[in-house]
């Protein structure tokens, strides 16, 4: 083996929670995130099973990238207070769901998705099992490339054409190079990738629709965060979260209005959405499809049916039976 891939494999990294005590495992992660990368994360597995993280990761000197695949979890910011070289995420989802928050934002991410998100700054991020290929960029170098970078974050980029697609495509041949690369080819593959993300970012930026005020961001994260903290209240309604963030009812509806989706048909498709988290979740299986339904909030199976149908195209046991012959992952979701 020569000197340059000697050096090459000590940037190569592995890492696996499996070895770790099960109360462990979130901190061990955040660790590792946080020497490697430069962002600060803080996991909550927030349910029975234990968080498992298995992560392929190269860290060079301006690229660093990783694959990860992630059970289900919830994450927020810590910022790293000490770290000199802040990094944004930018996520390339290739299998399961995700709900991603920041700046009164939040989205949806499905495969062949990508987002970013600001380490530095409050944000959240739920998942279920997932499968990731994740970029962390020099928050300063990509400002100067994309100023208005602050106003598309947590926004849902489809992959599927144009420049997004592109970056994808690059992306995933990098990790094919990564066992061969020295210093000065991963810096010129780091400045080609920001090349490449810039358009893919901008076309997040052409069909925005009027920027909120920080005050209605504001706002709308607090009416976001009572929502989903109560979603498995099935008497959960408009009035009820208006008196909680104690704002009148039109103001909460007007603010989701102009988000793109009304409140309660957001409620509603958060709850289906968190339906179709939990069944197609092995461990999960020997709960059924009413269980998961009522704790939901749904207190209707004929009408959770209809709906579910109406809003994935598949009634829920036919989910069920799909998602346990897959190897992908599914999860949850919400509004763009």
């Amino acid at each position: 083996m020569s000197f340059e891939l000697e050096l090459s494999s000590q940037r190569l990294h592995h890492f696996s929670t499996e070895e770790s005590p099960d109360a462990m495992r979130p901190e061990v992660f955040r660790n590792h995130m946080a020497s490697m990368f430069a962002v600060g994360l803080k996991v909550n597995s927030g349910s029975s099973q234990p968080f498992s993280a298995r992560m392929q990761g190269f860290c060079g000197r301006n690229l660093r990238i990783a694959s990860l695949h992630l059970s289900a979890h919830s994450t927020v910011s810590e910022p790293i207070s000490h770290s000199t070289d802040a990094r944004m995420l930018v996520s390339l989802h290739r299998a399961g769901q995700a709900v991603v928050a920041q700046d009164g934002r939040e989205s949806r991410i499905e495969p062949g998705d990508l987002f970013i998100i600001d380490p530095t700054r409050p944000f959240y991020i739920e998942t279920g099992e997932i499968h990731t290929h994740s970029v962390y960029v020099s928050a300063r170098v990509l400002r100067q490339y994309v100023p208005e970078v602050d106003q598309i974050t947590a926004r849902a980029i489809t992959c599927r054409s144009g420049p997004a697609q592109l970056f994808k495509q690059t992306v995933e041949s990098v990790f094919q190079l990564t066992p061969l690369l020295d210093n000065n080819s991963a810096d010129h593959i780091a400045e080609a990738l920001l090349h490449l993300l810039t358009p893919a970012l901008r076309s997040g930026l052409s069909d925005q629709t009027r920027l909120p005020t920080r005050l209605e961001s504001h706002h709308r994260q607090r009416i976001i965060r009572f929502v989903r903290e109560n979603l498995s209240d099935s008497s959960l309604d408009a009035l009820t979260v208006a008196k909680a963030v104690n704002l009148s009812p039109r103001h909460i509806y007007q603010i989701f209005d102009e988000g793109g989706k009304p409140l309660m048909k957001w409620v509603w498709s958060e709850r289906l959405a968190r339906c179709k988290r939990d069944l197609a979740q092995s461990t999960l299986q020997t709960r059924s499809i009413s269980e998961i339904a009522y704790a939901w909030g749904f207190n209707n199976m004929s009408h959770f049916s209809r709906a579910f149908k109406a809003e994935f195209g598949i009634t829920p046991r036919e989910w069920r039976q799909k998602a346990d012959g897959n190897v992908a992952f599914e999860s949850p979701v919400t509004i763009n």
